[in-house]
């Protein structure tokens, strides 16, 4: 559907105003530097895919998608999009602030090539899903960023588009509507369309794009699995580097788990990194029979230990160790931590950690985390960080619905 080769933007800046003026009218006169926004950028993406797109910001990714819809032109490279695209980049990107909402709604369905009669026949579902009331009348330059991004939103979606591109306009709606969007998502997803779309929102990303896109400075750093992907992408995140480390083109030589760091993984890990990456010494999965295992029924106790050595750092007693069970899209379904509830002190010298729970997952496959954390902070910063130090099937002995199905009261009033 979309194929990218060496792909490049560049931009002329100017130091002063006047510079532009004198290398206009004295050609061989070089008055600017170049600023590469987009360098050789290639990929493929097929029919049906939804491709998440993260990196910081200034990373080029408002740029590579301001170009596959058409708003830029690339300075090198070769670029075929192959279908109808909608975008929503920018708030306010093809609106006249000045006309109402109902008057934006025909120039934006003007502007993608729909005759007046086509947008009638669009008119009422675009309105209910922007569902912005008597505002619909008012001029937009009035609206809220919430009511702009719904209205953008609603207008994209309802013109039949084979490519929808979304730039992280969903960041400024409530969840209610957040919700409504992406189930609209996996709506169009089913429907062979092929969507792009950047987020900051790492549990977004993983939850519903099937490959995931890294930039950094302009450069494609990773595409592949969203999982590995936004793996590497928090692991760098979360350092104090700001040098990207060493990447290869494709995520799939991780390195094993060696014999002489006592870790009882069995299958190799997805990403580990921290600021003192060598303090998880084992993990063992334990079931209520005391044996260790990958599987694991519904409703039996299951322990999870963990064999530590703790940090190097003058606050011990804001060290916490934390274990997360994951969907294979990376989403966290369940964390404890030995800061919850008070159950643990201060933890003291090296050993064993364990972490006993009555399993109400249903059947689903887990993926375990296994961290040491500084909590001195509203947000964790971390010691040792694996993802991937397990991997466990849950199973249930009859049919169960949900993710997890825990006891629950039933009486009639």
């Amino acid at each position: 559907m979309i194929a990218v080769d060496n792909l490049s933007k560049i931009y002329k800046v100017y130091e002063n105003p006047k510079d532009r003026l004198v290398e206009t009218l004295f050609r061989t006169r070089n008055k600017h530097k170049e600023f590469h926004a987009l360098k050789n950028i290639s990929f493929e993406i097929k029919k049906g895919e939804t491709i998440g797109i993260v990196g910081r910001n200034g990373s080029g990714k408002s740029t590579l998608l301001k170009i596959l819809s058409g708003v830029l032109i690339p300075s090198e490279g070769f670029m075929n999009v192959g279908g109808r695209v909608s975008a929503i980049l920018e708030l306010g990107a093809g609106f006249n602030m000045e006309y109402s909402g109902l008057q934006n709604i025909y120039l934006n369905g003007t502007l993608q090539g729909k005759s007046k009669r086509e947008i009638d026949e669009k008119l009422e579902g675009i309105l209910s899903f922007a569902d912005i009331g008597d505002f619909i009348n008012q001029p937009v330059k009035t609206y809220s960023s919430g009511m702009f991004a719904r209205l953008a939103f609603a207008v994209a979606i309802n013109v039949d588009p084979d490519i929808l591109i979304v730039d992280e306009a969903l960041a400024v709606g409530d969840m209610k509507f957040q919700t409504k969007c992406f189930q609209k998502f996996e709506e169009m997803k089913s429907n062979g369309v092929t969507i792009l779309f950047v987020g900051h929102d790492i549990s977004s990303i993983r939850k519903f794009c099937d490959r995931t896109m890294w930039l950094h400075q302009g450069e494609m750093v990773l595409f592949g699995k969203t999982l590995e992907v936004t793996s590497e992408y928090m692991e760098f995140m979360n350092s104090e580097n700001e040098s990207l480390p060493q990447m290869v083109d494709q995520l799939t030589n991780h390195t094993p788990v060696s014999p002489d760091n006592q870790l009882s993984f069995t299958e190799t890990i997805i990403n580990r990194w921290g600021s003192q990456p060598n303090l998880i010494k084992a993990v063992r999965i334990i079931n209520e029979k005391g044996q260790r295992t990958q599987t694991i029924k519904h409703g039996e106790i299951v322990r999870i230990t963990v064999g530590y050595e703790l940090p190097d750092t003058n606050n011990p007693e804001s060290v916490s160790i934390a274990i997360s069970l994951k969907n294979n899209m990376g989403l966290d379904l369940l964390v404890y931590t030995t800061k919850d509830d008070n159950d643990i002190e201060d933890l003291v010298g090296n050993g064993d950690i364990t972490f006993e729970f009555v399993n109400f997952f249903t059947d689903i496959e887990l993926i375990l985390v296994v961290a040491i954390e500084d909590r001195s902070s509203v947000h964790p910063q971390y010691y040792d960080y694996i993802e991937g130090a397990g991997y466990i099937k849950s199973v249930t002995d009859i049919q169960l619905f949900g993710i997890m199905h825990p006891p629950v009261r039933k009486y009639l009033n």
